[in-house]
């Protein structure tokens, strides 16, 4: 069978057997797969219905999905983020005529119409927060939750003093373009935007920008929170070992946590010096339907309700992968709500989604936002081989050429 539409036009012999590429990996990649075989297992939409779920990592599977998409031979449902949608735009399926539902937050479902027309079916939000280890914060004097930057540089500064752990590293995964997660959220925080309106143009040069990568290169600076140390695990290998107190990073970090023997905490990131605003960088899961040129109308209207399914009646993409889920129904649910993760992470997600304190990532048509090429100029100025002047002017003639 071919990567893409595996059953040609939809089933001449009345079975659609539906191509599904996703990228997540670890426990969440576990969640992904238990909900595919239950729905295998149970045929909601009927016995002539199934999934094959074909698992791509997630440094490969944007280049896999563009080129098939371009080939020809795409598969039936696929994981975008949100922020590639108006990228793929001419290649997907516009399923306003085939969704049955639009019961999903606001923000989340905004993000994908596009143009007066709906590109994928909304699945969750993955914001970022503040994780920390509570036998250090304890050992080193420190009570939380914590609720301040003022409570959050005390904190630093007490385990600094007392104890034999770096207090804090803004990021577990710094490598060749780490950090880009946190210093879009100080921009956000300090008010600032990426680019213009029109996305012709880079924003960020200005106080929020450069404010947002002063302090990060302070961390591992001045502050002596951090080493200038961008090894690739350098940072997730300190903090599972207790020797980094506390980093940030997102949704999908519970189930790491899960498997750590030290006690462990989560607030809303309040980690930036006089910030003008809460903002939590996040971005979505949502699944997308190709284009593909001889797919009947049968088989896309399949598609779109495996992927409703999907995302409609399965808490456990919120109660065990930790992700935010999209659909209110599930959102509100006591399942969800009574899941032993809602008081540690996922309650402050909701809280912060609610209060428009998500920033999102914009939407270019030709650019990739994930691409680490694009973000050295972070890891330089953390690395301390750039002072944050240089190199916010340094990302902001890397993005002004890549809007080019």
């Amino acid at each position: 069978m071919g990567g893409g539409g595996g059953g040609g036009g939809g089933g001449g012999d009345g079975n659609i057997e539906l191509d599904y590429w996703t990228l997540f990996g670890g426990g969440d990649g576990e969640v992904m797969k238990s909900i595919i075989d239950k729905f295998n297992d149970e045929q909601p939409l009927g016995d002539n219905i199934s999934i094959n779920r074909q698992r791509t990592p997630w440094e490969e599977h944007y280049n896999r999905l563009f080129t098939s998409m371009t080939g020809g031979d795409p598969p039936d449902m696929a994981i975008s983020h949100a922020s590639y949608l108006r990228r793929f735009q001419d290649t997907l399926v516009d399923i306003q005529d085939n969704v049955s539902s639009n019961d999903y937050v606001d923000s989340i479902l905004s993000a994908c119409q596009i143009d007066d027309g709906q590109y994928a079916v909304p699945m969750d939000s993955h914001p970022v927060g503040l994780y920390y280890n509570v036998d250090v914060l304890n050992e080193a004097g420190v009570e939380p939750p914590i609720e301040s930057y003022s409570q959050f540089e005390e904190a630093c500064n007490a385990i600094l003093e007392n104890t034999d752990a770096l207090p804090f590293s803004p990021d577990p995964y710094w490598g060749g373009g780490g950090g880009f997660r946190q210093w879009f959220m100080g921009l956000n925080q300090y008010g600032g935007s990426m680019f213009n309106d029109d996305l012709t143009e880079a924003t960020f040069g200005d106080e929020a920008g450069t404010g947002s990568l002063e302090f990060l290169a302070s961390v591992s600076g001045e502050r002596g929170w951090d080493q200038p140390d961008i090894s690739e695990d350098r940072v997730a290998q300190s903090f599972r070992n207790g020797s980094v107190a506390m980093t940030v990073n997102g949704t999908w970090y519970v189930n790491v946590m899960r498997e750590q023997e030290f006690e462990w905490g989560f607030d809303k990131p309040r980690v930036f010096p006089e910030a003008d605003q809460l903002r939590s960088t996040a971005d979505s899961h949502t699944i997308v339907i190709p284009q593909q040129s001889n797919a009947s109308d049968e088989r896309v209207q399949a598609a779109v309700d495996a992927a409703e399914w999907i995302t409609q009646e399965n808490p456990s993409w919120g109660a065990e992968a930790g992700h935010l889920p999209a659909y209110n129904p599930i959102l509100n649910s006591d399942e969800l709500q009574n899941a032993d993760i809602w008081g540690k992470t996922l309650e402050s997600f909701m809280e912060m989604a609610n209060d428009e304190q998500l920033a999102y990532w914009p939407q270019l048509p030709n650019s990739d936002l994930y691409a680490g090429t694009n973000w050295t100029w972070v890891t330089d100025a953390y690395s301390q081989n750039s002072e944050p002047q240089a190199a916010i002017e340094q990302g902001v003639e890397t993005w002004n050429s890549n809007l080019g």
